[in-house]
């Protein structure tokens, strides 16, 4: 078993006889957690570099975010995994020396060069965005399935639903022991029940020595999360009610763009509108499905980008009612002033669906976005109706954090990923509760060292 020896700052170790090393930091606080494995023969492995969350429309104060930071951080490391795209995993990834390795999904590359090659062509972002396209040349790919051998260490990836395109969680072989990373998931996604089906498959279950497991819903009300497939009929009832919806979503999240597209689809059958980043997304998004994951299919030819300047298209908008995806950006809201001269107030919904604490203003709540808020609150001064709760979460519910653990029933369990106040052991059956590693965390990173007997 694992047992603590000494405590000091610098991130959560777990140090075996066989002298292999977990070193967490960042762990105890949502977003930004990093992940360091070290072989007995000193073959060191990062898995997730990201920023820290922003706080609401301020840039993320990180304090690795520069060149020499994350090299003084990641040393003599051989290779960088990431689990996903989401900021607070990957966006570190500019500062990495070029001779250490960077894996991440084949999509999840595609997604990101993609994101960073529009970024670019903004005057105030080309710097930056062509030295990240330029990195990013340097990634290599992993594929699910297929393990990656660095040295002494072998890292199996497998594919996780999450509200971010091609996520994975990652296996790890070192010394003899196995240590298995969820990253970011959920149960509740198009393909939230894969990860259960995954264990089995490759006898995973029973041969984890170290769970590292995201926990950012350990302090949930309890309640399962809702399905897609239970947003998709939301959203089905909110084209048949209002002839124009607008959507604020993420780009990068396949299940949410496959509900919303479905569900005009299924119903409404309305001209389908993005900008031309968003129908790059989605085309990528695409050319996986051809690839032999069928859980998402986009009609690109009924599809349209958005071109303020072309009639036949704005005619077809006012004449049959639409679905759009928008965003708050400074170039969308003048496209939107045009378009809301036109739409009738009562015939016009924007649907918010993205995580909620963003726009809302209650005193305290450190992730509400001013602008964000803005953006959503002028189509009620506008008379427009406004529907805040389309959505659900990325994370795994307490219910499916459970279910893992059990099925797993791994010798230590690591929860990172989660609130500093959240107890992770108090959602656990007895039996479990012996073998999660607490740790406190009072705004510095903590040292726990372990002995493997």
């Amino acid at each position: 078993m694992w047992n603590i020896l000494s405590q000091s700052s610098g991130g959560l170790r777990l140090d075996s006889c066989k002298a292999m090393k977990i070193t967490i930091h960042r762990g105890n606080q949502i977003g930004g957690c990093i992940t360091e494995i070290e072989s007995s023969k000193g073959t060191r492995i990062v898995i997730d570099l990201g920023h820290n969350l922003p706080k609401g429309d301020k840039e993320s104060d990180d304090e690795y975010a520069s060149d020499k930071a994350v090299a003084d951080l990641l040393g003599d490391a051989k290779a960088v995994f990431y689990t996903h795209i989401h900021g607070d995993h990957i966006g570190l990834f500019q500062y990495v020396p070029d001779e250490i390795d960077q894996f991440i999904g084949p999509l999840a590359h595609d997604m990101v060069t993609a994101k960073y090659s529009h970024m670019a062509n903004a005057d105030e972002l080309k710097e930056n965005s062509l030295k990240c396209l330029r990195k990013l040349e340097l990634f290599k790919k992993y594929r699910k399935g297929c393990p990656v051998v660095i040295d002494d260490i072998t890292v199996t990836p497998f594919q996780v639903s999450h509200s971010a395109a091609d996520s994975y969680m990652l296996k790890v072989k070192c010394d003899g022991k196995v240590v298995l990373h969820t990253g970011d998931f959920r149960g509740h996604g198009y393909m939230g029940e894969g990860i259960y089906k995954v264990i089995d498959k490759y006898h995973i279950a029973g041969n984890v020595d170290v769970l590292i497991t995201e926990g950012t819903n350990v302090d949930g009300n309890g309640k399962s999360m809702r399905r897609e497939s239970v947003l998709k009929d939301e959203f089905k009832d909110v084209f048949r009610q209002y002839k124009n919806t607008l959507i604020i979503c993420s780009s990068a999240d396949a299940d949410r763009l496959e509900t919303i597209y479905g569900a005009n689809m299924e119903s409404a059958k309305r001209p389908f509108i993005v900008d031309s980043y968003q129908k790059k997304q989605i085309r990528l998004i695409n050319k996986q499905a051809e690839e032999g994951n069928l859980l998402y299919h986009f009609d690109l030819d009924k599809i349209y980008s958005y071109n303020p300047s072309v009639e036949k298209m704005r005619y077809m908008m006012m004449k049959y009612g639409f679905v759009m995806l928008v965003r708050p950006s400074v170039k969308f809201q003048s496209y939107l002033d045009k378009i809301l001269q036109e739409c009738k107030p009562e015939e016009t919904c924007l649907a918010y669906s993205q995580f909620h604490g963003y726009i809302d203003n209650r005193d305290g709540n450190t992730a509400f976005n001013q602008k964000l808020y803005d953006f959503v609150n002028q189509f009620r001064e506008r008379g427009c109706a406004v529907k805040e709760n389309l959505h659900t979460s990325g994370h795994a519910s307490k219910q499916d954090l459970v279910r893992l653990c059990e099925q797993v029933n791994p010798r230590l369990i690591v929860p990172i990923h989660k609130d500093e106040k959240s107890d992770f052991a108090s959602i656990l059956p007895e039996a479990l509760k012996t073998r999660v590693c607490e740790y406190d965390y009072s705004g510095n990173d903590i040292d726990i060292v372990f002995d493997m007997h």
